[in-house]
């Protein structure tokens, strides 16, 4: 029979054990003992026993026999052979321990608690499945505290075979924790020895910071400051400086290099601030070749500028303003002399307001500075009032719009341009949208197509800084069409058509005059039929020589464990000169289950090399993976490649470590 017993401690309702069982019986001494499935609730914990006895008067709990233990919220669950627990004193232990907490299994062979302290005995630890502790941190001792956790002997072992030992370690738990990551260590081609090491500080709740030295024997020394806040929401504010101290004269990686360049005290200032309406950054470079020198990977290798900006955007209910403050840093140039920065640019946009029936009215005003130490460079001002009328005809809906085009050019630098410095036009375009769809059972086809007329009397020699200045005559006729395809509202392809006739007999493509009446047609199509193949392409045709002027396009098959992509490049101008022709391949494959092999290459069709050749071995094991990736990467200036070769080594999922062997 169960029987039901409420037991108060302390003469309190805030203490409570509750627990049920087959037999329950009080014992001369005042004692409580349970047996047969004991079950008891204690604060947020459940606890099941064989065996349990309860002493109200010093508050002494035992269990034994098959002893298990889990917390209310699911984060803790425990199993064992005994336990004992002094309520009063907050002190106990617990033998033979096996479980789990959040995402890490644990065993001990004894654990003792010391209030809100804990001293283990013969552990380990580990983010694998409890049937596949493929890979466990062992110790012999170690001491917990709500802060930090403290180990003795620590050992790394991957199927029992130690990998790594460490004497004793010092981790941080529960909340952020200031301490040491990670380090990374290896080599080069121009050092022996790297190591960088770095040092997390928790600087109060929604402030830390990370501080990287980084140790090189024959290139530059230094290390880097990350500083993060929260201020409104997640992360508003990171800053970065790293310093570094270059040694002279510089070695062989300064070869080919600008002299110019070179600077014995190197550095990289970053930080961007989000405020929602306000944002502003910086970003700023001692020389550019920082980027390629300081970093391994090859996203952060291959930036090709960088950008420090203060943005502002503000919307009404009938306005919009803006306010841009941008300079470039070309990472591609030695030098940014050439580099055109907009210091500002200011806009104000008057939402479309009815002036008569069915006649709108907006108006965009804006302010640039375009600004370069050399080449062309002026003050801008733009005056775009606009005029449109909605109508219908025959049933279909019309829109025609009035533009009239006002740009001052002021304080006129530098370049060829020597005529006025105030222009003004008119455009005026003609639109017919129109919008239909198609149902087939269980196929929908949506779709918008728009035929548009645009007018512009004359053209101006202005300068050109970006594409409101191209103020050129205009007679063009043009197209759109947009359609989607649908299966049970599930997305089988997309496609962006468009194209046009010039009654001028010629049209800009590319920055280019030519000399044609039918312009280019531009397709943008996606299919994706099935979960296992998709398509894409984004190409320019030239209906008039029958001739690709662009196409970028991929097609991936993926399934069972398997994909391969196999992509092309192609660009040319309406010369036929070719400005760009490369195809790029990527394929992977799950081979015996947990091994996965990848390839890619990527081939310049106008030098006849491959820029990269890439290969990769991972295996992946229950709670880590190890991995070997070789790369050759063609240097355009040698003339030769660059081998490179990465151990990448992943800790309980937890963290991953790239060491490159090679570069």
């Amino acid at each position: 029979m169960l029987l039901l017993i409420l037991f108060l401690l302390s003469f309190s309702l805030s203490f409570s054990l509750e627990v049920l069982s087959q037999s329950l019986e009080r014992l001369p001494d005042g004692t409580f003992r349970a047996t047969g499935d004991v079950e008891a609730y204690y604060r947020e914990y459940y606890i099941k026993a064989d065996f349990m006895t309860y002493d109200p008067e010093k508050r002494l709990v035992y269990a034994r026999g098959n002893v298990y233990i889990k917390s209310v919220d699911g984060r803790l669950e425990v199993r064992g052979t005994e336990s004992f627990l002094d309520l009063e004193k907050d002190v106990g232990y617990f033998l033979d321990a096996e479980g789990r907490f959040e995402k890490f299994n644990f065993t001990a062979k004894r654990v003792d608690k010391r209030g809100e302290e804990y001293e283990v005995e013969e552990g380990s630890i580990t983010t694998c499945p409890p049937d596949k502790k493929e890979m466990r941190l062992c110790f012999s001792r170690a001491h917990i505290s709500q802060r930090y956790v403290f180990s003795q002997n620590n050992s790394l072992r991957l199927f029992n075979m130690p990998l790594a030992y460490l004497p004793i370690s010092l981790f941080p738990v529960g909340e952020r924790r200031s301490g040491i990551l990670p380090p990374i260590i290896g080599s080069n081609t121009y050092n022996t020895l790297i190591y960088q090491q770095p040092i997390y500080w928790v600087i109060s709740k929604n402030k830390d910071a990370t501080l990287t030295l980084d140790f090189r024997d024959r290139q530059a020394k230094g290390f880097a400051i990350e500083y993060r806040q929260s201020m409104k929401r997640e992360l508003d504010l990171i800053a970065n400086l790293s310093l570094y101290k270059e040694p002279t004269p510089p070695g062989k990686w300064w070869q080919g290099r600008d002299p110019s360049t070179f600077r014995e005290n190197r550095y990289r200032i970053k930080a961007d601030l989000n405020l929602g309406d306000l944002k502003a950054g910086v970003d700023l470079l001692s020389d550019p070749y920082f980027m390629q020198d300081v970093y391994f990977t090859t996203r952060e290798r291959t930036v090709p500028y960088l950008s420090s900006y203060i943005s502002y955007k503000r919307e009404w209910d009938r306005f919009f303003f803006t306010f841009d403050l941008r300079r470039f840093y070309d990472t591609t140039s030695p030098n940014n002399k050439e580099t055109l920065q907009r210091l500002p640019e200011i806009g104000f946009y008057l939402k479309d307001n009815p002036l008569l029936q069915n006649l709108y009215f907006n108006l965009s005003v804006s302010y640039t500075n375009f600004y370069r130490e050399e080449e062309l460079r002026a003050h801008r001002l733009l005056l775009f009032p606009e005029f449109s009328i909605p109508k219908q005809l025959f049933g279909l809906n019309l829109l025609s719009i009035l533009t009239v085009e006002n740009i001052a050019y002021l304080d006129v630098k530098g370049g060829d341009f020597k005529d006025k410095s105030l222009f003004g036009s008119i455009r005026y375009r003609e639109s017919l949208p129109y919008f239909y769809k198609l149902t087939l059972g269980r196929f929908d086809l949506r779709n918008t197509f728009e035929l548009s007329y645009s007018y512009r009397p004359r053209s101006f020699n202005n300068p050109r800084f970006d594409d409101l200045d191209s103020i050129d005559k205009e007679n063009l006729l043009s197209y759109t069409l947009r359609s989607y395809g649908y299966y049970k509202e599930k997305l089988l392809y997309s496609l962006f058509l468009s194209g046009g006739y010039s009654y001028l007999g010629k049209f800009t493509y590319a920055g280019q005059e030519v000399r044609e009446k039918f312009l280019p047609i531009r397709t943008v199509f996606w299919l994706y039929p099935t979960g296992w193949i998709r398509f894409s392409s984004d190409s320019v045709y030239d209906p008039v020589h029958g001739r690709l002027l662009k196409t970028i396009g991929s097609l991936t098959l993926a399934g069972e464990g398997k994909s391969i992509t196999l992509g092309r490049t192609m660009e040319r101008n309406y010369d036929g000169s070719k400005l760009n022709d490369q195809y790029n391949l990527s394929a992977s494959a799950l081979l015996f289950k947990n091994m996965n092999l990848s390839f890619s290459l990527i081939r310049d069709n106008r030098i006849n090399k491959d820029l990269q050749r890439q290969i990769g071995l991972d295996y992946r094991g229950a709670c880590w993976s190890l991995g070997l990736l070789l790369r050759d990467i063609y240097d355009g200036t040698r003339k030769t490649y660059i081998k490179e070769v990465f151990l990448a080594f992943n800790i309980f999922d937890l963290q991953r470590f790239t060491v490159p062997l090679k570069r």
